[in-house]
């Protein structure tokens, strides 16, 4: 059945922090009539493209709904704040879950630390990953309550995900959680579930910083301006289809550890144990969310600037020219057009207050150094997954430390993505 032109809604959705959400949404809307999704994770905002003679908005809103993430219309350039009292209730909520948890693992901690032969066997166990640790029974009461209160917010998104049929970061912890509770690591559950509740407030932290630092120079909320036929960068898209391949992959491999090596040496907890941390390391949450972070905020304060990018991909093609002068510019590919001029801004890749040596100058410096930082949280978000995931096999790595160094690294590159919001003026030396 043919399309429709021009059949078009802007969604916003609460809570939608990680690529996580994004997934799911993205399985709720595989429907007929679906035509496209472009996801802005840092504004939650989903624009879908439909046949409204196969599926009606409604219906597109409903799907959504199913997932359990609140979402509604809007159109563009509309100011977003109506749905901050939800979105700052869920993580009120989930920060005072998180905080119980602490205290609780706190006093189990404790209880163990009493009757331990010293207090490092009561934090990390007596022979770590190899043998399983006598707690006392009032601590292993307190590690389960413990464990219950830091998965209790996300286990209705585990439920959900279930439901679609998905393996996301909820699905994966609480598995890995009950996993090492399964094998009496009842310490290590209720640190694995403590520090995902910290984790998750910090990544949500994050995402919220970043979307106050551009809207405080925007004076909105990032991805609600003119922003219509905005093309996005080839990593951003290289990124989701890696991720799409990552994280069958990885869980296959967390099985296939728990599964093959005992059948050598017959250590079904060891490895067992392991497998539970490559399911904590197959979200690519760090991976997808590097780049729209670095992108929105190159593009912000480049249009503090005057300089007006039509989304990432032309960024990325501008950082490929090899000089400063606007013939470079038009041989990358980039159609740049001063404001002023009469031609349509549909139509062109780049707006320029004017066209001066030093706005050209500025935007090829900029785009190179967008790009470099790019490269930089795509190095740091796949390093640390490689390197945890090598750590794991080879019994080097405990569980809660990859739960830290999988939201350390999300929280990285988003402050490092964070840093374009500081345009730096153009320099003579453009050299990538």
């Amino acid at each position: 059945m043919p399309s429709v032109a021009g059949s078009e809604i802007r969604l916003h959705v609460a809570g939608m922090d990680c690529a996580d959400e994004a997934a799911l949404i993205r399985h709720a809307l595989a429907k007929p009539g679906i035509e496209a999704l472009n996801f802005d994770l840092v504004g939650r905002r989903v624009d879908v493209t439909f046949n409204p003679a196969r599926i009606t908005a409604a219906a597109i809103l409903d799907a959504v709904a199913a997932t359990g993430l609140a979402a509604h219309t809007h159109q563009a350039g509309d100011v977003v704040g109506d749905d901050h009292h939800t979105h700052d209730h869920h993580h009120h909520v989930a920060k005072y879950w998180a905080i119980a948890s602490g205290v609780v693992l706190s006093i189990g901690w404790i209880i163990d630390g009493v009757y331990a032969d010293s207090w490092s066997e009561a934090l990390f166990g007596r022979h770590g990953e190899h043998a399983r640790h006598a707690h006392h029974p009032y601590a292993a009461i307190a590690y389960g309550i413990a464990t219950f209160a830091g998965l209790w917010p996300m286990i209705p998104r585990a439920i959900t995900s279930l439901r679609f049929g998905r393996l996301d970061m909820h699905v994966l912890v609480c598995l890995s959680a009950i996993g090492a509770a399964a094998i009496g690591q009842w310490a290590e559950a209720a640190t694995v579930a403590f520090l995902f509740a910290i984790a998750h407030l910090m990544e949500a932290w994050s995402i919220e910083r970043a979307r106050h630092a551009v809207a405080t120079l925007v004076g909105h909320e990032p991805g609600w301006g003119d922003d219509s036929g905005h093309e996005s960068a080839p990593v951003e898209r290289w990124i989701e289809k890696f991720a799409a391949i990552y994280t069958p992959v990885v869980t296959f491999a967390a099985f296939a550890l728990v599964l093959l090596p005992p059948l050598v040496d017959g250590q079904w907890g060891v490895w067992f144990y392991r497998g539970l941390i490559f399911l904590v390391l197959a979200c690519p949450c760090a991976l997808v969310i590097s780049t729209p972070v670095t992108v929105v905020a190159a593009l912000t304060s480049a249009a503090r600037r005057g300089v007006l990018f039509k989304g990432g991909a032309p960024l990325e093609r501008v950082a490929t020219a090899k000089a400063p002068t606007l013939q470079a510019v038009h041989e990358a590919g980039v159609n740049v057009q001063c404001r002023t001029s009469p031609k349509s801004v549909e139509r062109i890749d780049v707006v320029l207050t004017c066209d001066h040596d030093e706005d050209i100058e500025f935007l090829v410096s900029h785009a190179k150094r967008a790009l470099r930082v790019i490269r930089q949280n795509v190095t740091i978000a796949l390093a640390t997954k490689f390197a945890f995931l090598v750590f794991a096999a080879f019994g080097a790595a405990p569980l809660w430390l990859a739960v830290m160094a999988d939201t350390g690294a999300t929280v990285v590159v988003t402050l490092n993505g964070l840093r374009l919001l500081r345009a730096r003026p153009a320099v003579p030396s453009i050299a990538a």
